[in-house]
């Protein structure tokens, strides 16, 4: 790559960045506001102020890893590899935060008369924070295991250095293990979650405007446009989530050409301020504080 496309690269990367840090700051923010204000934070706005959080630490570490790659910074391997399992913790937890949005957005929605789903409908609130909590023990987990394959690269690492003065890596810390459960309990099921919840939104939708054409009735009635914008929401976030998997995969598969590995990058950190902008936009009072603020 040349000396101005680098340079082009390293500003998307920092404007990406910015902007995942401007508008999920903004997402907390107002969210910390209210719940001040009224003294209770509604399970919804728990799960904001969860993505808001998650996705303003992704932001902090991602970006520094991501412009020593493409600037040749002094950053060393061992340094990046130290802060792969806080990046893994954060981009798992914030995977299950997106799955439990989902399924908030479903159980909210979808109209099912099965004991189950009754239960969730009732329980809903009190589960959500629960839900959060307990979601973090499968990041906890990863990224221990990460940070004990680091472990042992970087004293392999060590030692070879010392027995014949070779200069290693610490790639090894991608081990077999740590991708499997990785892409499987923490991105695959997530992602199995978020696909499913969109299943039911998109059906419920389906079979609710029917019922309204049946009946003769208006189709803008609030809750046809409820489910509509849940609909939307999930999707959005469903089409945002597997780009972001695809990308994720890609890296730890294999080595990418610059190009590629050009293209992965921007598609990851435009992860955050993107589904901020998500939220924003499907929350009436984010939405408010937003135009009050433009």
């Amino acid at each position: 790559m040349s000396s101005a496309q680098i340079v082009a690269l390293l500003v998307t990367v920092a404007d990406l960045a910015l902007g995942g840090l401007i508008s999920n700051g903004f997402i907390v923010t107002v969210t910390i506001r209210d719940w001040a204000k009224s003294k209770s934070l509604a399970s919804s706005e728990q799960l904001l102020l969860s993505l808001g959080i998650s996705n303003l630490c992704a932001a902090v570490i991602l970006a520094p890893h991501y412009f020593s790659i493409f600037s040749n910074s002094t950053m060393s391997d061992d340094t990046i590899a130290k802060l792969f399992p806080f990046s893994i913790f954060i981009v798992t937890s914030r995977f299950w935060f997106t799955a439990w949005l989902c399924v908030f957005y479903c159980v909210k929605i979808v109209n099912s008369t099965q004991s189950l789903f009754l239960w969730w409908k009732r329980k809903i609130s009190w589960l959500i924070p629960r839900l959060l909590v307990g979601s973090l023990i499968i990041p906890l987990f990863i990224s221990w295991i990460a940070f004990r394959n680091i472990l042992l690269a970087i004293k392999s690492k060590t030692m070879a250095n010392v027995t014949n003065g070779t200069q290693g890596n610490t790639t090894p810390y991608l081990s077999p293990a740590f991708k499997l459960s990785f892409l499987s309990v923490g991105s695959g099921f997530p992602l199995l979650v978020v696909f499913l919840c969109s299943i039911l939104v998109i059906g419920s939708l389906c079979r609710h405007i029917c019922r309204m054409k049946g009946n003769k009735s208006s189709l803008k009635s609030l809750q046809t446009e409820a489910h509509r914008k849940a609909a939307g929401t999930v999707l959005y976030l469903l089409v945002l989530y597997i780009s972001f998997v695809v990308a994720q995969g890609l890296a730890m598969a294999a080595s990418l050409e610059r190009k590629a590995a050009v293209l992965v990058t921007v598609v990851m950190m435009a992860y955050s301020p993107a589904q901020a902008a998500i939220l924003v936009m499907v929350n009436p009072k984010l939405k408010q504080a937003a135009m009050q603020m433009l």
